[in-house]
């Protein structure tokens, strides 16, 4: 009886490190642990790709996301964008294809000092296809697992928009992350699209109006947003630098972890 009591106290011990050590545990984030995140429509560089660079080196955000980035083209010289506004700033890259355009591609891309986990790239490709309007990548920020889905929703067509939303909305109500970031250009006719979004918490909303759209072809100007998972993550600060280095301007959200 005592050897049994022994090999159970045994296993007992052993059970209880593999429960802190083990594989599959993950350290909480403590308190407080700040990050930062900032969407940019930056209108293909709009010919001020250093002074796009130059501002986004600013912020330091952790985490950048950008739509309308072309690369390939001939209208920014057969360039990258990505390449260049990531260049000594963020070692880590993501490019989602949305659309082949003249002699090369347009779509949205991701930059991180942290890894890009989880990406499903194309079968020897080095970029994502761009489906139902967003792409997903988990990136641990101060060791904050967050999970992020960047998005460029549909301006033609409202439907084809609200489609996104609720293909969207599907893909986050399956994620079991507790810290969830959704943002970038959602091109936007009213907040309410975002209902289908239930859970999460936009910093652009009609108490917090931020007329980061500054074209003439759209009836609402608060079309970029990022949101949130509140109940995990505490907004500190927002802040939208107001110049013409793009028909948008940049977002930027400061926040902290929740106890």
């Amino acid at each position: 009886m005592k050897k049994l009591h022994k090999l159970q106290a045994l296993l007992m011990g052993m059970a209880l490190l593999l429960s802190v050590f083990g594989v599959g545990y993950t350290k909480k984030p403590s308190p407080g642990t700040p990050l930062t995140v900032m969407t940019w429509n930056i209108l293909h560089g709009n010919d001020r790709t250093d002074a796009q660079k130059e501002q986004i080196a600013s912020f330091g955000a952790d985490l950048v996301l950008l739509q309308e980035v072309d690369i390939g083209t001939r209208r920014i010289g057969g360039g990258n964008n990505l390449a260049d506004l990531s260049a000594g700033l963020y070692e880590n890259t993501l490019y989602g294809v949305e659309a082949n355009f003249d002699t090369g591609t347009v779509g949205i891309g991701m930059m991180a000092n942290s890894p890009l986990e989880e990406v499903q790239y194309l079968p020897g490709k080095d970029y994502v296809e761009v489906h139902n309007g967003y792409i997903y990548t988990k990136v641990t920020v101060n060791g904050v697992p967050l999970s992020v889905y960047e998005v460029h929703l549909n301006y033609n067509r409202s439907d084809w928009r609200a489609q996104q939303l609720f293909n969207l909305s599907i893909a986050i109500a399956s994620d079991k992350n507790k810290y969830i970031i959704v943002a970038g250009d959602f091109n936007l006719h009213d907040f309410d699209e975002l209902d289908v979004l239930a859970g999460l918490t936009p910093i652009n909303s009609d108490e917090t109006y931020y007329a980061t759209y500054h074209g003439l072809d759209w009836d609402m100007q608060a079309i970029d947003n990022i949101l949130y998972t509140a109940d995990t993550l505490q907004l500190e600060e927002v802040t939208m630098p107001v110049n013409g280095l793009s028909d948008h301007n940049a977002l930027v959200a400061k926040f902290t972890v929740r106890g």
